[in-house]
């Protein structure tokens, strides 16, 4: 049925907007309710004052209006913290396991991002939050105007494949297009937020990542052919030896799991699950040799520098200096964001303040710096001794 389809297809998608907006539009008339009775408006944003007013029209008892709010807060914030929690357990748990090829368990994980998140908590992240969302927010619209850009442009063009390929075992470790649309766009959103290219442009920092990430991600697609969706392809002859099948046994972990879910491992011979694939590190990705992160780098090197010796890349050095800036710039980075927030305002009001907090922010930057030199060491030769 074509209709239940496209039905179903829009309010499992695009068409959550609609309940979305009914519940921005409740909430700020239940903040425009909190300010009519003279609620503060520094707190008039607060879930219990909103509902703790909004109940006082339900009960005359204002003990029973505030055991509403209470109980209500309460189920709210269950809820909503639930589904935090699993769904960043699910993103670290997807990270850790392509970066380490280790996987110690979901309930690992989710332990791990409610600390995270109790410690935000404590240190008062929230008070910022305003701030934070702000920039966040250019990263969030930088990925969404690459996915539509794909989607409507790409798809349509030819320039990406038809349909949309998420197994590990048949992708690049980076696709140029999506990566590099939002890190162009996410950059130049972050300049612009933070009045580089003047006040007008200062003042809508998510709509330049969404433009920018709406061209570039067509550029970048038609400049590198699409080449980098999809690494290979799982032959159906070997994946399915007697017949395509409802579903298929993993060779590994000897777990049925649906056809489409399934590739074929030319290392072990066998279906291999998208768990088993990504925690196997003896292989080294014989299905897809130059579709490694370090291969497309080395590639790149050779595209942009053709005389460069690329040997030196594989170097001890040449990998620990390699991490070690990463490590170092992903460190100033955070350091960076929590100084502009810190320090807002204080060279007008106390510049010996001003100039007191740089040096700790100095001496702080430094102190990481030697740890992140230790941790790039350990790593690589870490990763040394599982190749050995």
């Amino acid at each position: 049925n074509r209709k239940r389809w496209w039905a179903a297809l829009l309010m499992a998608g695009p068409g959550w907007i609609i309940p979305g907006a009914l519940k921005i539009m409740a909430g700020a008339f239940l903040a425009f309710l909190a300010l009519q009775h003279e609620v503060p408006v520094e707190r008039a944003a607060e879930p219990t004052q909103m509902y703790l007013v909004a109940f006082r029209y339900v009960f005359s008892s204002p003990e029973w209006a505030l055991a509403a709010m209470t109980l209500f807060v309460i189920i709210s914030q269950i809820k909503i913290n639930m589904t935090n929690a699993y769904a960043g357990s699910l993103a670290w748990s997807n990270f850790f396991v392509r970066v380490t090829h280790s996987h110690p368990g979901r309930v690992v994980w989710l332990v791990f991002n409610v600390a995270i998140a109790l410690v935000l908590m404590e240190l008062g992240v929230f008070d910022a939050i305003e701030q934070v969302l702000g920039l966040y927010a250019n990263v969030a619209i930088a990925w969404i105007g690459a996915l539509v850009a794909d989607l409507v442009i790409n798809k349509p063009m030819g320039w990406s494949p038809k349909h949309i390929e998420f197994k590990r075992a048949h992708l690049y470790d980076i696709n140029p297009v999506g990566v590099g649309a939002m890190s162009i766009a996410s950059l130049v959103s972050f300049c612009a937020h933070f009045g580089l290219f003047g006040a007008i442009a200062q003042a809508a920092p998510p709509l330049i990542s969404l433009a920018i990430a709406l061209v570039t991600a067509p550029l970048l697609a038609w400049l590198t052919g699409g080449k980098y969706y999809i690494a290979r392809i799982s032959s159906d002859t070997l994946l399915y030896p007697q017949g395509r099948q409802e579903s298929l046994l993993c060779g590994l972990c000897n777990n049925a799991f649906e056809t489409p879910d399934m590739a074929y491992c030319p290392a072990y011979r066998t279906p291999i699950c998208s768990l088993c694939c990504s925690l196997d590190a003896r292989c080294g990705d014989q299905c897809k040799p130059r579709a490694r992160l370090s291969m497309q780098f080395e590639d790149l090197i050779g595209k942009v520098l053709p005389r460069f010796p690329r040997h030196y890349l594989h170097t001890r050095l040449a990998q620990y200096l390699g991490l070690l800036t990463i490590l170092v710039a992903g460190s100033s980075g955070a350091l960076a964001l929590i100084y502009n927030q810190v320090a807002h305002g204080l060279i007008d009001q106390s510049p010996e303040a001003h100039h007191l907090l740089m040096l700790a922010f100095l001496k702080a930057f430094l102190t990481v710096c030697v740890f992140a030199g230790v941790l790039a060491w350990w790593v690589v030769l870490t990763r040394e001794s599982r190749r050995v």
